[in-house]
């Protein structure tokens, strides 16, 4: 679950290696995105810190430790610090190459045996980690048990707790363990070189989930030195579900991979510096700094004068950036990432100022505010897609309607959803709560991440829209940090969310389970269960019959229009914009942001 995204930071994370651990550039021959390299300013400074990348963007970074971190600011640059067993490879999201492993799995070289239920990884020899401890195979059959062990509130753990064992956690809905070591022992096992994955049943994109940040690899001796699980099946139960910002690799890193972490400053920035005993190529940049920056004409200065090299530029600014030079554009970027709204049926209560009062009574909203259908078809009808799309977005998005993305198998492309009409808005808010709301009116706070300037107008929008249908009616919009606004989601607090949906994996079944599954991320978060969905989504995902699949993904797209579960209102069309000195950026579907490239770029 990936995971969650920050900014308009679409895409997810990729960034390719070769077998010797070079990232793999694209082909001449693959497709590239249309890249538009504005003219020079007249007086054109020279190449600020040649050997530094600094990225301005405004997501702040929520966790480094693999078991927890589930956003893209911190994939980002966890991609930098740790590796996977392999990766996609360039541009592809259906190819991959090998990293830490010693090469792909496959059936012909006998990788992947039992018809998909096994996959064989050989660890690769002679790899050190930042602090000179050599990667084993029990390394990696450690850093997988791990995040079986840790799986915290709203990690991405709940990955391998479905392929693996079939539910989504290890604790149950009154937070009870309800797994044994034993079922996490037995999930990965070490056979001499290899370290080999026992899957529950098979499942096809498994090589994307191996590639995910959530399966970094850590260093067992390294992290039971910090504090953390050192193993054994008599203290796992101790490291399981750690509270916020308690985990043990929260602000510390030791990885694999071509940089390592410098310092955190949390809220304002990350400093990566190269790792000179890397196993593979050594980069060209030694140092890659992640700086915070939430105001945009503050974001814009710093590229156009060349204090940042790499900066998050929101749709609504590309016509303003287009009449700038002295960078580069890449543009019309398809994205595999939605944004959208999830309605809370269950909101929390205790301790939580969103609601107000917590009652139905003109000062708050009640926990189950949401779970009246009449209140979600207001909202979905007050929700003005072309406004969002034409003016905010700048029509720089496609709408997906459901959480499944245009560009996938299985697509339903001829659904529509419910209509903008404020008509049937008042109609529907007159029916809930058998006319009280209508009577009481009701008060709520809306949040939005601080620097997301779309995710703002788009709230304050539907705000609006629902405001001006009765005075009584009351909404407050306000911006928070990201990584509270993360928290607020994690802890269910919020009535409704804004939220984007990057893919651990490139498949459909990446979408619906974690929007519609009882036990899916936002699904959970919301109280949302439909034991229909459930059923499609699990016979999907292990279906290896394309008729199956394309049934069940057609029927649960059908299910998110009729059970009213939110708003998917975007699938950006991207850009990235660089300083025209930096070369070597390439772009992958899967990617968290350009600065998940560090280890492949230069500047010249």
């Amino acid at each position: 679950m990936k995971k969650l995204i920050n900014v308009m930071l679409v895409l997810l994370v990729a960034v390719s290696l070769f077998a010797g651990g070079k990232k793999e550039a694209p082909k001449e021959e693959e497709p590239v995105p249309k890249v538009e390299e504005k003219a020079p300013a007249a007086a054109q400074p020279a190449i600020k810190n040649p050997d530094t990348i600094i990225y301005a963007t405004y997501g702040t970074i929520d966790s480094l430790d693999p078991a927890k971190a589930y956003d893209t600011a911190s994939w980002t640059n966890m991609r930098n610090i740790y590796e996977t067993l392999v990766y996609y490879k360039g541009e592809r999201i259906d190819e991959f190459v090998p990293v830490l492993a010693e090469e792909v799995p496959t059936v012909e070289n006998g990788g992947i045996r039992d018809g998909g239920r096994v996959y064989r990884f050989k660890i690769r020899k002679g790899v050190k980690f930042h602090n000179g401890y050599t990667l084993t195979p029990e390394d990696v059959e450690y850093s997988f048990e791990r995040n079986f062990v840790v799986d915290p509130d709203g990690g991405p753990c709940w990955i391998w707790y479905y392929l693996f064992m079939d539910v989504g956690s290890s604790r149950d809905a009154d937070g009870n363990i309800r797994i044994s070591y034993e079922d996490i022992d037995k999930t990965v096992e070490v056979d001499g070189d290899y370290v080999v994955f026992n899957l529950k049943e098979p499942f096809p994109p498994f090589l994307g989930v191996v590639s995910g940040a959530w399966a970094s690899i850590v260093s067992k001796k390294w992290v039971a030195e910090q504090g953390g699980w050192d193993g054994s099946a008599e203290t796992w139960k101790n490291f399981n579900n750690p509270p916020e910002d308690k985990e043990t690799l929260w602000d510390i890193a030791n990885g694999t991979g071509p940089y390592k972490l410098e310092r955190w400053q949390k809220g304002v920035e990350m400093v990566l510096t190269r790792h000179e005993d890397y196993w593979g190529e050594k980069p060209a940049i030694r140092r890659g700094i992640y700086k915070v920056v939430e105001e945009w004409s503050t974001r814009k200065l710093m590229l156009l004068q060349g204090d940042a090299d790499i900066a998050t530029v929101d749709s609504i600014y590309y016509p303003e950036m287009d009449r700038e030079s002295g960078i580069t554009v890449y543009k019309d970027l398809p994205s595999l990432t939605v944004h959208g709204i999830s309605f809370n049926r269950k909101i929390a209560a205790q301790d939580n100022p969103l609601i107000y009062s917590g009652k139905l009574d003109g000062q708050g909203v009640p926990p189950d505010f949401f779970a009246d259908n009449n209140v979600r078809r207001a909202f979905i009808h007050a929700w003005d897609e072309d406004v969002f799309i034409n003016q905010i977005m700048n029509g720089y998005s496609l709408y997906p309607v459901t959480p499944v993305p245009f560009g996938l198998p299985y697509k339903n492309e001829a659904l529509k959803g419910l209509p903008h009409d404020l008509e049937k808005a008042e109609e529907y808010l007159k029916k809930a709560f058998g006319g009280q709301l209508w009577e009481k009116g009701f008060k709520l706070d809306l949040l939005f991440n601080t620097g997301n300037e779309v995710r703002e107008s788009g709230m304050k929008m539907l705000a609006e829209n629902v405001m001006k249908l009765n005075p009584k009616f009351q909404i407050n919009v306000r911006g928070v940090e990201w990584s509270t606004y993360v928290d607020n989601i994690r802890k269910s607090n919020m009535p409704i969310f804004f939220i984007g949906w990057a893919p651990d994996y490139p498949d459909p079944d990446n979408y619906v389970h974690p929007y519609m599954h009882s036990e899916g991320h936002f699904a959970h978060s919301c109280g949302y269960g439909n034991p229909e969905a459930d059923r499609l989504i699990e016979e999907a995902a292990v279906s290896l019959d394309p008729e199956v699949r394309r049934r069940d993904y057609y029927r649960l797209q059908e299910i998110w229009i009729e059970d009213t579960i939110g708003i998917m209102n975007s699938q950006p069309l991207s850009r990235t914009y660089t300083k025209d000195w930096v070369k070597g950026y390439y772009y992958n579907q899967m990617d968290s942001s350009p600065y998940d490239h560090l280890a492949e770029l230069r500047k010249e």
